[in-house]
């Protein structure tokens, strides 16, 4: 009977030994699933970290680019003012052909950000160049104003252009009617 008692003993210190190193086991699985997902977190951080990085290194590279081109603007050859001027109004006429015929192959209504990102120039220039282009082809670009100062840029194709010079011309006769009877 002892010898049996030993032999349960021994068979319930193995079980024992076999629980307490499964228990380990566990415990260093958990721990290792733990470091792994602590490890991915910090990669998944690292991720978004470099995400903005690339965003702000994108914003400035932008606003070199409208520095450089504002620095050899000014860096050019020492011009008499007027001169400086007709230069100046030059560089704003291409731009504003450029953006007509932007918006002539693309019809829309556009936002002064949406023709910053399209015409790679600063705000201020692009809202001049934007009076520039009504200024050049007052028929089909028209300017309007939102919400909040918001402005707007919209080309508008040749057939609605005829068809307001038409609408426009039936009102100047019915009008020169209507004073025509007036006067009878």
């Amino acid at each position: 009977m002892f010898e049996e008692l030993i032999e349960l003993y021994k068979t319930k210190i193995a079980d024992i030994d076999n629980e307490r190193r499964e228990m380990e086991a566990m415990v260093s699985l958990i721990k290792s699933i733990d470091r792994i997902a602590g490890e991915l977190g910090s990669k998944q951080d690292e991720v978004e970290l470099i995400g903005r990085l690339i965003d702000q290194v994108d914003r400035l590279s932008k606003d070199v680019a409208d520095l450089k081109s504002q620095f050899r603007a000014r860096q050019g050859r020492i011009l008499p003012a007027q001169q400086q001027v007709t230069n100046e109004g030059k560089a704003l006429d291409s731009h504003a052909r450029a953006l007509i015929n932007i918006l002539a192959e693309r019809p829309g209504r556009f936002t002064t950000s949406e023709l910053v990102d399209m015409l790679g120039l600063n705000k201020t220039t692009v809202i001049s160049v934007m009076k520039r282009a009504v200024d050049l082809d007052s028929k089909h670009i028209k300017m309007s104003q939102g919400k909040r100062r918001k402005l707007y840029l919209s080309y508008v194709p040749d057939e609605k252009v005829k068809m307001d010079e038409i609408n426009a011309n039936s009102s100047n006769a019915d009008r020169a009617k209507l004073e025509l009877m007036a006067m009878t």
